[in-house]
């Protein structure tokens, strides 16, 4: 009997490649396929967009004594349907879809509500306080942006209308199209493969690449620089939360509660005048602890896991 090895002889026959598997695509077809989910993910903030131009200018040509306030409420909430329909359609095979969401503890998810609470409450203010730094040194960006807050009915006295449709409806819209359709199709230009059993198993420099270009598409929505940029910096922050913890609800509460502590800066601002180099400081140092808390009670599952194991 001769003694060989393995494959090596002329007679061992080769072992045929297992059924089934698909072919590793190679550059050009990666970028192909990285650049289609790229563009679906730009073009779902452009529909976002488009569905609120068409239906505002529909209703003002229909309606063209009503008041804009409402007429732009009916509009976002004409987007919101649009959002929220095409997420739904999206999410049971969403890429960060998981069984489970975290934390699982009844006490530690209302801990985790509260947490979110307090940092959109924390976030509002500091971003005021340092546009309120920063915007006097640019007066021709100043301008334009106080110009805007005002068409938006942001600025000064809101009444129930504008205040329903910026701290609830659009926020809600928003994280359904950007950190739910946006984000997931930006996951799949960036994980080719099939979707993962669990949201653990996406490397985070590829779930980081998504985040930023949805946050990126986020900044844009705005139409404008100043809120733009602070746009982008919440945009990866919300993306970031729903990645911890397994639900858009979460992002859609943080989003609210920023929205909504506008409404605060009216009468906090005789209180921090003469003060805002120290607010500005406190805030940024209050906003990463709270950041930092919800990490820690996002991270149960790890935990428990690892309890699990001695």
């Amino acid at each position: 009997m001769e003694v060989g090895i393995p494959g090596k002889g002329p007679e061992s026959p080769q072992s045929p490649e297992p059924p089934g598997l698909p072919e590793a695509p190679g550059p050009r077809s990666s970028a192909g396929h990285a650049a289609k989910w790229v563009l679906a993910a730009v073009g779902a903030g452009f529909a976002y967009l488009l569905a609120q131009i068409v239906a505002l200018v529909a209703l003002t040509l229909t309606l063209p004594a009503s008041d804009i306030d409402g007429l732009t409420f009916v509009a976002t909430a004409a987007s919101l349907v649009l959002a929220v329909l095409w997420w739904r359609h999206l999410r049971p095979g969403a890429r960060l879809r998981r069984e489970v969401a975290r934390p699982s503890r009844p006490e530690r998810r209302v801990l985790l509500a509260c947490v979110l609470l307090l940092l959109g409450v924390v976030l509002q203010v500091t971003l005021s306080v340092a546009l309120t730094l920063v915007l006097p040194l640019f007066p021709e960006l100043m301008d334009f942006y106080l110009e805007l807050m005002e068409l938006a009915g942001i600025s000064g006295q809101t009444d129930l209308v504008t205040f329903v449709d910026m701290a609830i409806l659009a926020p809600t819209a928003e994280e359904a199209i950007c950190r739910g359709v946006a984000l997931e199709f930006c996951l799949r230009a960036f994980c080719p493969e099939p979707r993962p059993a669990a949201r653990d198993e996406i490397p985070a420099a590829r779930f980081w690449a998504a985040n930023v270009v949805q946050a990126l598409i986020f900044a844009v929505m705005h139409l404008n620089i100043v809120q733009g940029v602070y746009a982008f910096g919440l945009g990866l922050l919300l993306g970031w939360v729903v990645r911890r913890t397994g639900r858009l609800r979460a992002a859609v509460l943080l989003h609210m509660t920023v929205n909504g502590a506008s409404e605060l800066m009216t009468p906090l601002e005789p209180l921090l005048d003469g003060a805002l180099v120290p607010a500005l400081v406190v805030g940024c140092v209050i906003s990463v602890a709270l950041v930092l808390a919800v990490a820690r009670l996002t991270a149960e599952r790890r935990g428990e896991a690892r309890a699990g194991t001695v």
